[in-house]
């Protein structure tokens, strides 16, 4: 059976609530101090992707809106480091999954490269706006951290009943010294006052003391990290020594239900002033073809073939983007990004592939209808606003 579904061509974008022309202006209004930080982060397990792109494209896009109102910003990149994204690196034994993180295997070099090139790229868009670049684990030798961690360790069941509900563990985690593996989800922790034991499958335990060692060999597991990170910039924000206020970019699927029950419902578990919490900032986000999202996991596992097969690989990867396009396809990428902040009607929504498709046609010709195969399904927005060629899926 062929399903054809026809649209006139028209791009509608839904309202954006209470934020008309004044979005950039309201983010103003709610950084009180004159230096600002903006925080991406980022997996650099592949090039960077389309999604990607976009998110950074709006750090550095409200970075120089923000410097025009009177701020000094700095964008700061986080590479997480301490994540394993690639099967050779992990394993199960006993249902408790193991793995090395990219930073002990070495494997976050063959990509830290193009992270550098893009953000050099994207300052350089407006006189060489700040940023720097750090890697995630870094994030534990920070000075407020072991505090924190006892605070997290004294809640331990309600923040991991919240945090990691399958589990019921932390997801605090230390790397055993002789082969680099951790317990993902700190299943077989043990907790002792301010001693942490650890359990390595081939050597056996070991063991941190955060108030004599320190917390700088300790690595979080995403839910968590999110909410040691979010209590850090919570407090510089409300300390009036610290001259900046932070604020954060992320990916619009950590929006929501995410961030209201890892971050603020734990913050506020642990007694932390969320009035000071640092504003997000969510970038829409970039869905294939039946409303999901465009996911660098998926492609690892050798997803999306048949996109790839049609040529739009740049879509996937950064370097094959470069190569098409050059430095005026990542420019027009950011003119349309930029757009959003301008017009925020355009910002709190998400976007489909074929949108960027046709963004990245020399020529527009829009098409009348589009094929899906038996059993296929399209989502209701992109049937009406957002398809433009015809793909056969």
């Amino acid at each position: 059976m062929i399903i054809k579904i026809s649209h006139d061509g028209l791009i509608s974008h839904p309202p954006g609530r209470a934020f008309k022309k004044e979005y950039v202006n309201y983010i103003f209004g709610q950084l009180p101090k004159r230096e600002v930080r903006i925080s991406l982060a980022a997996f650099p397990n592949n090039p960077p992707h389309v999604g990607t792109l976009i998110t950074f494209s709006l750090a550095f896009s409200l970075a120089q809106r923000l410097e025009k109102l009177g701020k000094s910003v700095t964008v700061v990149l986080g590479l997480v480091d301490t994540e394993a994204t690639f099967s050779t690196d992990k394993f199960i034994l006993e249902d408790i999954e193991y793995q090395k993180s990219l930073a002990s295997t070495g494997k976050i070099n063959n990509y830290l490269a193009d992270f550098e090139e893009l953000l050099k790229k994207l300052s350089s868009y407006f006189g060489n706006l700040n940023y720097e670049i750090v890697k995630m684990s870094s994030l534990s030798l920070h000075p407020k951290v072991p505090k924190i961690i006892s605070k997290i360790i004294n809640e331990k069941e309600k923040i991991g009943s919240l945090l990691f509900p399958k589990t019921g563990g932390l997801g605090l985690r230390s790397a055993c010294s002789q082969c680099g593996l951790v317990d993902k989800y700190g299943v077989n922790n043990c907790y002792e006052d301010t001693r942490i034991s650890f359990y390595c499958p081939r050597h056996d335990r070991y063991s941190i003391d955060i108030q004599k060692d320190g917390s700088q060999k300790l690595e979080f597991e995403t839910p968590l990290r999110n909410l040691i990170r979010g209590l850090l910039y919570t407090e510089d924000n409300q300390e009036k020594d610290v001259s900046y206020s932070w604020l954060r970019i992320t990916g619009s699927d950590h929006a929501g239900f995410y961030q209201e029950q890892t971050f603020y419902k734990g913050a506020a578990l642990l007694g932390a002033d969320i009035t000071n919490s640092p504003l997000i900032v969510y970038s829409p986000l970039v869905v294939d073809w039946t409303g999901a999202k465009l996911s660098k996991s998926i492609l690892i596992e050798g997803g999306y073939k048949c996109l790839i097969d049609q040529g739009l690989e740049y879509l996937f990867n950064w370097r094959r983007f470069k190569e098409k396009f050059g430095d005026e396809g990542l420019r027009k990428l950011f003119k349309e990004v930029d757009l959003w902040l301008e017009e925020p009607s355009k910002l709190f929504r998400s976007y489909t592939i074929f949108y960027f498709v046709e963004l990245f046609k020399e020529e527009k010709v829009i098409t009348s209808d589009i094929q899906l195969e038996e059993e296929t399904w399209i989502s209701l927005q992109e049937a009406q606003v957002e398809v433009f060629p015809k793909y056969d899926i």
